[in-house]
């Protein structure tokens, strides 16, 4: 352990979401170490990713085994994953150190998406039918018995709906098997299995949580804009729950019974649910916090604490501060709030972005991080992983922001908030 009065955390793979973690940790005078679990940084965030606001970037130290020798001599207080990329290696790195961490036994059904669901269905929740497929002679065979569409199609182990495919019929499975078997997935992987499963019908839900010790907080719940155009889904935001809905108690008690189920009792925990005719059921859950969009200034406005600013509270508290968090048991927002992002129909090249002054008319606008400028192209939407910005709509009244949403998506779609150029076929190709 260090002993010196600054924390030291080491952060593996501190991509996507470990920006808004580090940023946290060292608001809060953390020494941050970064740790690849690779030898080089997988290409689908190599672009994206500045390891300057480290204390130290340690790169890749080789597998487990020879981490653990040099961290050792640098006595770090927490082995952490900073995005999905890195959670089996910080798990095991973190346990071999005998530092905070999982349950080892249950690692497998972290990232497993089937054997999460098995773990989950074993613990008495309800969970999706499923089947683990090599080929496409398997996957008809399981969709002829399973005799209900459509079905989801996904990578085994993947992040931000990559791959994710609603099947209607036999050639969709086709299709599917095509788009996802063999193929590198987001996190840097092959796909060498395919997942099928039930089509879980009802609207989606996200519930992130920080654990310690066996014990779990809620810091935030939001539900799921998702339209799902064929065999994509298409993203339009998420919205702030408020906690004391009779769905949202339901969505918590579920979701801390999967955590316990997944062997998740020391970090972050970011969960997707549907809410079926019979209740919540899982879709995945990742031990990391969650990938959206995590800016301080708006959560304030809101009145509540972000996913990073609570795991990071939850790491450095004393006995008595994670007393009081945990005995709180989840978040209580002052304000209503929504987290929209654009949706393209098609591949452009952003020729204008004055239309954007526009948000600032709608009443309930707060901020609109990360846009882009003139120049840049985006893609048609069709997943999670999707460009333009987030604006964060903020406002006392639910019923005003659902306004503000109707103007915002009407502008988007003549064209009034960024000017887009179509690009040809052969651009995008």
């Amino acid at each position: 352990m260090n002993m010196s009065e600054q924390k030291r955390i080491v952060i593996v793979d501190g991509y996507s979401t470990g920006r808004d973690l580090v940023r946290e940790l060292l608001d809060r005078d953390v020494e941050c170490l970064h740790l690849r679990s690779t030898g080089q940084v997988p290409a689908s965030v190599a672009k994206s990713f500045d390891p300057a606001p480290y204390d130290a970037d340690l790169g890749y130290l080789g597998g487990v085994e020879a981490a653990s020798e040099v961290l050792a001599t640098l006595a770090p207080d927490e082995v952490i994953a900073g995005s999905e990329f890195g959670v089996t290696f910080a798990e095991r790195l973190a346990h071999r150190m005998g530092l905070p961490t999982n349950r080892i036994e249950t690692l497998a059904a972290r990232r497993d998406k089937f054997a999460m669901t098995e773990a989950v269905r074993g613990h008495g929740l309800l969970a999706p039918e499923q089947e683990a497929v090599t080929s496409g002679a398997a996957a008809h065979a399981w969709a002829a018995r399973h005799a209900v569409w459509p079905i989801v199609m996904k990578p085994m182990a993947s992040a931000g709906s990559d791959g994710v495919t609603i099947c209607h019929d036999h050639a969709d499975i086709d299709a599917a098997m095509q788009r996802i078997l063999g193929r590198g997935n987001f996190i840097g992987g092959v796909n060498d299995r395919v997942l099928m499963q039930s089509f879980l019908a009802g609207p989606q839900f996200i519930v992130n949580s920080v654990s310690r010790g066996g014990r779990h907080y809620v810091s935030d719940i939001w539900s799921m804009d998702v339209a799902v155009s064929g065999a994509s889904v298409v993203p339009g935001g998420i919205d702030l729950l408020d906690p004391r809905e009779k769905r949202a108690a339901a969505l918590m008690e579920y979701t801390l019974d999967a955590l316990d189920a997944l062997g998740i009792e020391n970090g972050a925990g970011h969960s997707e649910l549907k809410w079926t005719p019979k209740g919540p059921a899982l879709i995945e859950t990742g031990a990391r916090i969650m990938g959206a969009a995590m800016d301080r200034a708006s959560y304030e406005a809101a009145g509540i604490a972000s996913h990073a600013m609570v795991f990071a509270r939850s790491l450095l508290a004393g006995a008595a501060g994670r007393d009081a968090l945990f005995n709180r048991r989840h978040y209580a927002p002052r304000r209503h709030m929504t987290k929209l992002l654009f949706n393209f129909g098609q591949a452009a090249e952003v020729v204008s972005t004055e239309g954007l002054a526009r948000l600032r008319a709608l009443p309930s606008f707060h901020a609109h991080y990360r846009g882009i400028g003139r120049g840049a192209r985006v893609w048609k939407t069709q997943d999670w992983l999707c460009c333009g910005g987030v604006v964060y709509l903020i406002h006392d009244e639910r019923r005003q922001i659902e306004a503000d949403i109707a103007t915002f998506r009407k502008w988007e779609s003549e064209g009034l908030l960024y000017g887009l150029a179509p690009l040809d076929a052969l651009a995008e190709a």
